[in-house]
């Protein structure tokens, strides 16, 4: 009876195991293709991102190279770092900085009085006329600089990480506000650097920078508004060697230069005969004073 049994027992077992088996191959059959297509996507995703990464990656690294290019040079051209900024617009934050350091170097232009790129002299002078600004040149310098601190203000306003870049937009942009005599655009642009500071901890020291610029605004103002060399009148030179047609006077003739000006030419005289001069009539002397008359004696009695 127990052999019986335990022939049974194997017999139930071996069919428990067989339809264990059926719905292990039933169950692979079944989700065998979407768990398939599950993990070619996780493996799939990760080697898709790991290129995008490196592919940002090697992007950030030639943004920052161009940067550091176009900037470190000795008198960075605006033009180019203006197409470093639009090019790498949304990279980390080249885009602002590529702008902050063109405008800088806008109004480090204006302050010089030269177009960037000029040679200038060890004295001060341009070695070509040309470089100078103009009046025209400064507007547009001004306006230009402007533009690319107001992009900077822009693309920070809502990104608590780029805080100091937009901390030196407003200041950059009251900067081009002293430069045109605008007080009230420039102690604005102040006030709005000053809160964003006072805000943040970290920049708690920029308050003072505000309050220090905002006393200082009518001293900059004044500079600002004095006549550049550019405006200034050409100097007049003097001929070093007189006219032909002219003829210097004698300096013992009458009108002849003194010190107290130059000559002026002498009188034209009338045509005709002219009357004979008068000769100067000679100076009467003084006769010398003689004594006076000695009284005579008076008669001796006899």
């Amino acid at each position: 009876m127990e052999e019986k049994k335990n022939i049974q027992i194997r017999e139930r077992a071996g069919l428990e195991e067989s339809r264990l088996n059926q719905d292990f191959i039933d169950f692979l059959t079944k989700w065998s293709t979407p768990l398939l297509v599950v993990v070619a996507l996780i493996v799939g995703g990760n080697y898709f991102y790991k290129q995008y990464h490196d592919r940002q990656t090697a992007k950030l690294t030639e943004a920052f190279k161009e940067l550091s290019g176009a900037a470190t040079v000795a008198n960075p051209s605006p033009t180019t770092l203006e197409d470093v900024a639009r090019k790498y617009r949304g990279v980390a934050s080249v885009g602002e900085l590529a702008s902050l350091k063109a405008a800088d170097a806008y109004m480090r232009a204006i302050i010089r009085g030269v177009k960037p790129g000029a040679e200038v002299n060890a004295d001060g002078t341009v070695k070509e006329v040309g470089d100078e600004l103009t009046a025209e040149d400064r507007a547009s310098f001004l306006a230009k600089a402007e533009e690319q601190y107001r992009l900077v203000i822009e693309s920070s306003a809502s990104d608590p990480s780029k805080t100091l870049l937009h901390l030196g937009g407003l200041f950059g942009l009251a900067s081009v506000s002293e430069s045109r005599g605008e007080a009230d655009n420039a102690k604005l642009a102040y006030e709005q650097a000053k809160a964003i500071a006072a805000s943040n901890s970290e920049f708690k020291h920029f308050v003072e920078v505000a309050d220090s610029r905002i006393a200082s605004i009518p001293k900059v103002i004044a500079v600002a508004k004095l006549p550049t060399k550019a405006s200034l009148p050409a100097p007049f030179k003097e001929d070093p060697k007189p006219a032909d047609n002219i003829t210097i006077p004698s300096m013992d003739a009458p009108g002849a230069s003194s010190v107290i000006g130059p000559a002026a030419p002498a009188a034209a005289q009338p045509a005709g005969p002219q009357p004979a001069a008068t000769p100067e009539a000679a100076p009467v002397q003084k006769p010398a004073e003689q004594p006076a008359d000695k009284p005579a004696d008076p008669a001796q009695p006899k």
